[in-house]
C-alpha cells in the first residue's frame, strides 16, 4: 500500500509539473492608449495571472513596480506628478517571472498633455508632509484665470497667496495671487524651489529641466551630494544638477548619472 501512495503521489507531482511547463504566460503589443489619460496597455497572457508593470521617465523608474490583474494601467497622475518628458514602461506576468518582461515604445508627452492629464486625474485627499503652512484639499473648481495668469479662490472667497495646497500638491501664489512657475526663491527662509511648468506644482522627485535632471525632496528642495535611489547611486552638483560621464570622488559615473563599479 505505501508502494503504491508513492507511486501515486510521483505521478500527481509529474502531472503537475508538465502543467506548470505547458502553462503559456507569454504578453505581447505594450503600448500607449492616450488621450485625457494615459493609459499602459498589453495583450493578455493565454493563462491566467496578474501582472507587474513598472514606468520609466526616459531611463529612470517612476514610482513602484505596481501589480494588477488588468491588462492595462492608468498612469495619469503619476506622469502629470512627474511632467512633461518621454516615457515608456516595462510588464511582465506575475507567474512568468521578470525573464518574460516586455517594453513598450517611448511616448513623448509635452506640457500641454500633462496639463491636460492634471485636470482630468481623479482627485485625491491623502496628506502629505512639507516645510510649507497653508493646506486645502479642496477642488478644482476653484481655478480661475484672469489677466492671464492662474490663481485660486479659497472656501472663504479669498483668493489663494503664498504657499497653498490643492489636491495633494504644492502651489506658490504672489501677494497678488497669481499662481508662479519655474524657479522661486522663498523670501521667509531663502530656499529655491521649482514650480512645474506650466502647471505650478511644487516638483517632488526626479524632474528634468532644462535638459538637467535634479532631484527634490517631499519639502521642494533639492539634493545634492551622493543620493540613492532604487538600488542606484547618482552625484548632484551644488546646483542640485545631476552629473554624468565623468568621476566624482574616484568613482566613475556613466551616461546616465549612475556610479558603475
Amino acid at each position: 500500500m505505501k508502494k503504491l501512495i508513492l507511486i501515486l503521489s510521483l505521478i500527481f507531482s509529474l502531472f503537475m509539473s508538465m502543467s506548470v511547463l505547458a502553462a503559456d504566460y507569454t504578453i505581447g503589443d505594450a503600448s500607449w492608449d492616450v488621450g485625457d489619460r494615459a493609459y499602459a496597455t498589453w495583450d493578455e497572457a493565454e493563462d491566467k495571472t496578474k501582472y507587474k508593470v513598472q514606468l520609466y521617465k526616459g531611463t529612470k523608474k517612476i514610482g513602484g513596480n505596481n501589480t494588477t490583474s488588468s491588462t492595462k494601467y492608468d498612469f495619469t497622475k503619476l506622469i502629470a506628478d512627474n511632467g512633461a518628458g518621454s516615457y515608456k514602461f516595462k510588464v511582465y506576468p506575475l507567474k512568468g517571472g521578470p525573464n518574460m518582461a516586455i517594453e513598450s515604445p517611448a511616448e513623448p508627452v509635452e506640457a500641454e498633455a500633462i496639463a491636460v492629464f492634471k485636470k482630468s486625474r481623479s482627485n485625491s485627499n491623502t496628506g502629505t508632509t512639507s516645510n510649507n503652512t497653508s493646506t486645502n484639499n479642496t477642488s478644482s473648481n476653484n481655478w480661475y484665470q484672469a489677466n492671464g495668469a492662474w490663481h485660486y479662490r479659497k472656501s472663504d472667497g479669498t483668493y489663494a497667496t503664498n504657499w497653498f495646497k490643492v489636491n495633494d500638491h504644492w502651489y506658490f501664489f504672489d501677494a497678488n495671487g497669481n499662481m508662479q512657475t519655474g524657479w522661486i526663491t522663498d523670501n521667509s527662509n531663502g530656499y529655491r524651489y521649482y514650480l512645474n511648468q506650466p502647471n505650478g506644482d511644487m516638483s517632488v522627485g526626479w524632474t528634468l529641466i532644462n535638459n538637467k535632471w535634479y532631484y527634490f525632496e517631499e519639502s521642494g528642495l533639492y539634493k545634492t551630494g551622493w543620493i540613492e535611489y532604487n538600488g542606484l547611486w547618482y552625484y548632484l552638483n551644488t546646483n542640485g544638477e545631476m552629473v554624468t560621464n565623468t568621476i566624482i570622488d574616484g568613482f566613475n559615473i556613466n551616461q546616465d548619472g549612475v556610479w558603475v563599479q
